[in-house]
């Protein structure tokens, strides 16, 4: 029986996130979009602001958030980190949504003071679901009124953690990520000019991801050293993570059995960027050091499984649909 038609709305369609989260929906088959909003633009057709999509008959306006949530069903929020809050607290409950911001991904206000700001709404933290499906579980995504989308960095970084979860003795990652993490705005540090010829690591062991990152392993930020790069490329995800386990475990069974029911996971002999840019695709790959380390590898699309196709995934979930719904078939950029 085919399912009833979700109206979608995205507030902050201009940024990345925003115009692939477009990007996605309108590739779904169940998905009809209802608004595009930015405070920028108002009766603004999309193909003005990005031509790119000069073939889509879809307005950019400036419509306010509760009169977007009445008209939808879902309300995918693409705004910066900071701005949300009020926004998540206003339609809590009203309409379905999906926070691609980091304001509600972490449920200590404590926590989230100390790398963000003091949060305005600490009574919502622990009733928005966390939404990384591999690991919060479907069940408790799809009983979710809202649901924050994970970090990039931290999704990537909690799906090597994740299968030795209470092993972990110490772990130590480098990742490095493509500009567009950085988003659209351009400054000195990711200006193409610099960053097409250049490779550099910023917020050692302060990001703001290592919160979640922690949590996958059931680790204390004493036991990890991360070391986030900026890389001379557009889209992905690249990491390397050196993990100390108790005892002589065998990485690949462990992960075989982590994630046998995730159909966006691939495990691989090896890993490339290559593979997953465009996709909802994370391959993983773990192997035994010579010495008992386990060397885990780890590739995503940070603005596809990073941020927008993931946040897909969560709502196929919280309107019962298939997960793979609209994604699996959205084939890797390749070459």
């Amino acid at each position: 029986m085919p399912h009833k038609t979700i109206k979608a709305s995205i507030i902050g369609i201009t940024g990345y996130t925003g115009l692939e989260q477009l990007r996605l929906l309108l590739a779904h088959p169940t998905v009809e979009i209802v608004h595009l909003t930015s405070r920028q633009h108002e009766s603004t057709r999309i193909g003005e602001v990005y031509p790119h999509l000069a073939h889509l008959d879809l307005n950019i306006t400036n419509t306010n958030h509760n009169a977007v949530a009445k008209d939808s069903d879902v309300v995918f929020l693409a705004l910066p980190h900071k701005t949300a809050q009020d926004v998540v607290a206003d339609l809590h409950g009203k309409v379905k949504v999906i926070d691609l911001s980091a304001d509600y991904r972490l449920d200590d206000a404590a926590t989230y003071e100390r790398y963000y700001q003091e949060h305005k709404h600490p009574e919502l933290l622990k009733e928005v679901v966390y939404g990384l499906p591999e690991i919060t579980g479907a069940e408790a995504i799809a009983g979710a009124s809202t649901v924050a989308n994970p970090g990039c960095f931290a999704l990537l970084g909690q799906m090597l953690l994740h299968p030795f979860k209470g092993l972990i003795e110490a772990a130590d990652i480098f990742a490095v990520t493509g500009s567009s993490g950085a988003g659209k705005m351009p400054i000195e540090g990711t200006h193409h000019p610099i960053r097409n010829h250049n490779i550099k690591s910023y917020n050692i062991n302060a990001h703001r991801h290592i919160p979640e990152i922690i949590r996958a392993g059931d680790i204390t930020e004493t036991q990890l050293n991360f070391v986030p790069t900026s890389g001379p490329f557009t889209r992905g995800i690249f990491a390397n993570a050196f993990l100390r386990l108790k005892g002589d475990i065998e990485p690949l069974d462990l992960a075989e059995q982590a994630y046998e029911d995730a159909p966006f996971v691939r495990l691989q002999e090896s890993v490339a960027l290559a593979n997953v840019v465009g996709s909802n695709f994370v391959d993983l790959s773990f192997t035994k050091g010579v010495d008992g380390t386990i060397i885990a590898q780890g590739a995503l699309d940070n603005l596809v499984k990073g941020a927008s196709g993931c946040a897909i995934q969560n709502m196929n979930l919280m309107f019962e649909l298939d997960e793979t719904e609209g994604l699996f078939n959205l084939g890797t950029v390749y070459p």
